[in-house]
């Protein structure tokens, strides 16, 4: 995620929010929309993943390990966001951005970003595979902590390719 977190940064910093809030010739979300959509995805799992890290620490003796596997549904997950994975999938109505993307938008995303890696920090050495919690698209999806972090960072990845995408197309149209 640092390493998309500093791609989202170098690139959009000097850009107008004309730029930022454009939406590529092929009809998909602008740039500021995309943070938006990482925001509001990130943001609903920050909370329930503190809360189980919070209550693991309190066990008298939490349980601990050095590997993860995913769930099933993680690995469906981690292969549909899979930047590699050339097949649109459309954003569940939950992780929809709204009509307009807050002020700042690429900063609140970058600040999620940093909130993201202390909870990573906050997991080092924590049993990834007992700590278990819900989808926010679908409760019936039940993941582990560790599915949920590495969807954060697959997902970011798969939109930073979206942005370079977009920006090619919003920086060629405004020239040509």
């Amino acid at each position: 995620m640092a390493a998309c977190a500093t791609y989202a940064h170098t690139t959009t910093l000097s850009l107008p929010n004309s730029v930022l809030t454009q939406r590529p010739s092929w009809g998909g979300w602008s740039v500021a929309e995309v943070c938006e959509h990482l925001c509001v995805t990130d943001g609903l799992y920050e909370a329930p993943l503190r809360a189980l890290f919070a209550a693991e620490r309190a066990r008298s003796t939490p349980r601990r390990s050095d590997a993860w596997t995913p769930t099933i549904w993680g690995r469906l997950l981690l292969w549909s966001l899979n930047p590699t994975n050339a097949r649109k999938t459309k954003a569940p109505p939950v992780f929809q951005p709204g009509a307009e993307a807050r002020p700042r938008v690429v900063d609140a995303w970058l600040s999620q970003v940093e909130r993201t890696r202390a909870l990573l920090r906050e997991a080092d050495g924590l049993d990834l595979r007992a700590m278990k919690l819900s989808s926010p698209a679908a409760k019936i999806i039940r993941l582990n902590a560790g599915d949920a972090l590495a969807v954060a960072a697959v997902h970011a990845e798969r939109h930073m390719q979206q942005v370079q995408r977009t920006l090619a197309d919003v920086t060629a149209r405004r020239e040509g």
